[in-house]
């Protein structure tokens, strides 16, 4: 189950930022389980490298993966467990700078996706309206509830 939801968003994800690249034309390769990572992006400015990650298991191991220096993106399952651990872990989701959370739920019927960069929506966001403002965001997708998720990913 866990592998089917892997590779399905692995391939939304691919195909998500080549779609939003159609008008800026920055990708210059795509490279899949490149530097211990599934995804590597490579942009005229930069390189982002993916984490894929249906739902978070052990936090501390994924959150070592990321350092300061690169830009990664974290993609996740719109979950509620993915959901509380980005809440209960934020101070050390904000601490990676160039980090940036995909949530997705591609059998939605509203938004498929919502994201975040939690460095930077820290420094803009009053902290007494923080979790409110992200349960408004992660209510723009309906959430997958994680019972289905193997029915779903057949």
């Amino acid at each position: 189950m866990e592998d089917k939801a892997h590779e399905f968003l692995k391939e939304w994800i691919i195909s998500f930022i080549k779609n939003r690249d159609l008008i800026h034309k920055r990708v210059e390769s795509i490279k899949e389980e490149d530097q211990g990572f599934d995804i590597c992006i490579k942009f005229k400015d930069k390189e982002q490298f993916f984490v894929v990650e249906p739902v978070i298991e052990d936090i501390k191991k994924t959150l070592s993966r990321f350092d300061t220096q690169r830009h990664f993106g974290l993609v996740v399952l719109n979950t509620s467990n993915n959901f509380n651990t980005l809440l209960s872990n934020w101070k050390d989701f904000v601490n990676i700078k160039n980090l940036c959370i995909y949530f997705i739920n591609p059998f939605s019927n509203l938004d498929k996706k919502w994201i975040i960069y939690p460095h930077t929506h820290n420094n803009i966001c009053e902290d007494g309206a923080l979790e409110k403002g992200l349960r408004a965001m992660y209510a723009m997708v309906e959430p997958l509830p994680e019972t289905k998720i193997k029915d779903k990913f057949k």
